[in-house]
This record gives structure tokens, C-alpha cells and sequence, in this order.
């Protein structure tokens, strides 16, 4: 078991021809994100692989902050419930099993770390002996947490069999993972 870990996480040294000035912005990105060059293109390539290569392909679109906080604040929590769980559960489930077939809690807390880094989403995670504590900070207001949590706990429970606890108010979740 230990020898299949190190080979996972071995690296490889690979070169790439890039202009001077993306290689000049990535680096001052770098270091306003307070990290190594080497560790924001890991990151960049990281999330195109878990989770950007995969969202033409099922159908996503970039929206505004403006336009989804508007939109979905016109629904009720009636509809904001059956949007997340009878239309967004099929489809997200549909992107997760293109994605991988068998997931693992590690997993499901992976590609939402993914997403959330893709849509500028605030967030923390702190790891517990029994559970992952994922917090998430947001303006959107509390129908996009009441849109959130029912997906989440939709989607946790279809996928792992597990329950979700999570805690919204209007501009945060907090999403309790059981990893036993």
C-alpha cells in the first residue's frame, strides 16, 4: 500500500515553452497568491483536470455574481429546493459519473474544493478525526444556500450513501463530512 502512494505522488520534471510575458503575469500571480510558481501551475493544471476539461462537455456556462444572485433570489424555497433537487442532482450526477465512476469522500470534498476555486467562492477546510469540516463564504444570498445545501446533501447521499449535515445563513454553509 505505501509503495502505490509514493508512486501516485512522485513527480516528474517537465519543460515548457512559454511567452515571457505569461510567464512574467503567472509569476506575479504567484506571489499575491503567496505561493511558489511551481505550486500555482500545479494548482492551474490541477483544477483544468478535475474539473475545468469537463465543463463544456456536460453543459456548464459561465454566469455573472450579479445575474445568479438576482435570478435565484426570484425563486421560492419551494422552487429553489425542486431546481436542486429534481433538475441540478440528475445533471451534476451525470458530470460526477463522467467524471469517475466510484467516489470516496476525499473525493466529493476534491472536486466541490475544485469548483469553488473555479467560481472565486471563499473557503476553508478543517480536518477532524471523524469528520471534514468545508466551509464556504459567499454573497449570494440565502436562497444560493438553501440552493447549495440541497444539492450537496442530494448529491453526498445518491453518491456515498452517507448524510450531510450542513448549517446555512445568508452569506455562508458550512458542510459537516463524516469520513467514517
Amino acid at each position: 500500500m505505501k509503495e502505490k502512494i509514493e508512486s501516485v505522488n512522485k513527480t516528474k520534471t517537465v519543460s515548457f515553452r512559454l511567452s515571457s510575458s505569461l510567464i512574467k503575469e503567472l509569476k506575479q500571480e504567484a506571489e499575491i497568491e503567496k505561493i511558489n510558481f511551481n505550486a500555482l501551475i500545479s494548482k492551474i493544471l490541477g483544477n483544468h483536470t478535475l474539473w475545468e476539461k469537463y465543463e463544456r462537455k456536460v453543459g456548464l456556462l459561465p454566469m455573472t455574481k450579479p445575474f445568479v444572485k438576482y435570478a435565484i433570489q426570484k425563486l421560492t424555497d419551494k422552487e429553489i429546493i425542486y431546481l436542486a433537487e429534481v433538475i441540478e442532482k440528475d445533471t451534476f450526477s451525470d458530470i460526477l459519473n463522467f467524471m469517475k465512476g466510484e467516489y470516496t469522500v476525499e473525493d466529493f470534498i476534491e472536486i466541490l474544493r475544485t469548483w469553488l476555486n473555479v467560481a472565486w467562492m471563499q473557503h476553508h477546510i478543517e480536518k477532524n478525526e471523524d469528520t471534514v469540516i468545508f466551509k464556504i463564504q459567499h454573497d449570494l444570498g440565502k436562497s444560493w444556500s438553501l440552493y447549495v445545501k440541497t444539492l450537496a446533501t442530494e448529491l453526498f447521499y445518491d453518491i456515498l450513501g452517507k448524510k450531510l449535515e450542513v448549517i446555512i445563513t445568508k452569506t455562508t454553509l458550512k458542510l459537516v463530512f463524516p469520513t467514517k
